[in-house]
């Protein structure tokens, strides 16, 4: 039965925390590394929910892509969520550990899935490191061209969202550029321009950040933070499944925080 660090050591292959943003904080959020791991959950986040899945599933370890812990700790008590979600999980026996940033610039990623998911032929990477081996989002080019309104119905299909919110900046688009989560910032836009990109794939898409996309020429479609990376547990429940003798399950709560009424 592998160990807790053999399984950390197995995650920092694809995601080297060498990779991570200096203001993220990847890695094992709690539990003992020497402890043997019967069964994995792997989730996008850690809350309640996922908490009591892993439990009533018996999962002695979760694998997540956002880290519990983002800021020092400064006590653990049940009067914040942080704290709560300590306690439960010590008082549980379940270690977590987190692979973040690095995750997001690895080849299994959320980017690198975003991409499959949307069929994107000739795919390259948005931003690369500076080897060239790893990358912050990805372009590629749609089979034919779609309307604004039909690519984005394909992307609220492919990532199976209720609702889809576009900036539209032209009748057509053929080259998609994408950042998963929050990765519409200003030089991400400036990058997808470079590559010759007409559309534009990422979540948490704001009103300034839209202006800026319509003055360049590049539409946006929001495909909501927790739609385009709670794909990667799937890539990262495979990789663990061919590494590890042991049962690696997939989380089956629904993150979405945010609704449309």
């Amino acid at each position: 039965m592998p160990k807790c660090k053999d399984i950390i050591a197995a995650m920092e292959e694809i995601a080297p925390v060498r990779l991570a943003y200096s203001w993220d904080n990847p890695g094992l959020m709690c539990g003992d590394k020497n402890m043997e791991i019967s069964k994995i959950l792997v989730s996008l986040d850690i809350d309640d929910n996922v908490i009591t899945e892993a439990a009533e599933k018996g999962a002695n370890m979760i694998v997540t892509h956002h880290p519990m812990i983002f800021r020092p700790v400064k006590s653990v008590t049940a009067d914040d969520k942080t704290g709560r979600y300590l306690i439960r999980l010590i008082k549980n026996n379940t270690a977590v550990f987190s692979a973040h940033t690095n995750l997001d610039m690895s080849n299994i990623s959320t980017n690198a899935e975003l991409a499959k998911i949307l069929e994107l032929k000739d795919v390259e990477f948005l931003m690369p490191s500076e080897d060239g081996i790893y990358a912050m989002g990805r372009v590629g080019t749609l089979e034919k061209k779609m309307t604004v309104e039909e690519f984005g119905g394909f992307v609220k299909e492919k990532l199976g969202l209720k609702n889809m919110v576009i900036s539209k900046a032209g009748e057509y688009v053929s080259k998609i550029g994408l950042c998963t989560g929050h990765g519409c910032d200003k030089e991400f836009l400036k990058a997808a321009l470079d590559k010759g990109c007409d559309g534009f794939v990422s979540g948490d898409i704001g009103y300034h950040e839209a202006q800026e996309a319509l003055a360049i020429g590049i539409s946006l479609f929001d495909g909501t933070h927790y739609g385009t990376e709670t794909i990667v547990t799937k890539p990262v429940a495979e990789f663990l499944r061919n590494r590890f003798d042991i049962e690696i399950i997939i989380s089956e709560t629904d993150g979405q925080t945010l609704k449309i009424i």
